[in-house]
């Protein structure tokens, strides 16, 4: 991604989401009642919804622009766009997740959520070099 523009709204829209998260991570159900000044959206509960469901409506309007432009996202796009969206999964998960949570098993024998996370972040690092070492073999398998 070497457009400048295309990065800095991507910062802007992580940045956005940090702020979010570190606004309401710890906001209780209770909270989830109080009023708002919106006449739509008029309880902090409907507004917290409208986070996941704005973002959804628009990035179906922003895949419309972007094939109307003829700038449709390329097959490894499409799978890394996917993979975005497991990130975003995986990143909920995150929330409220406590440091001292961090060493706690579910079971006997299962991972912690630490082992769990340093395996994930230790296998995206892996994943790229092994891509990087393709892209600079050049060897191409006949059947994938």
């Amino acid at each position: 991604m070497a457009d400048t523009q295309v990065q800095d709204y991507v910062a802007q829209m992580a940045a956005a989401q940090q702020q979010v998260l570190d606004a309401l991570t710890d906001l209780e159900r209770s909270d989830m009642r109080f009023k708002t000044e919106q006449w739509r959206w008029n309880t902090v509960r409907r507004v917290l919804l409208r986070f996941g469901d704005h973002v959804r409506e628009h990035t179906t309007q922003l895949i419309e622009a972007r094939e109307a432009a003829g700038a449709a996202q390329t097959m490894p796009q499409r799978i890394l766009a996917q993979a975005m969206e497991a990130y975003g999964y995986w990143m909920g998960a995150m929330v409220g997740l406590c440091d001292e949570d961090l060493d706690k098993s579910p079971a006997p024998g299962e991972w912690t959520p630490r082992q769990v996370l340093e395996h994930v972040i230790s296998s995206q690092i892996s994943y790229l070099e092994t891509i990087r070492n393709a892209q600079e073999t050049r060897e191409v398998v006949e059947k994938d």
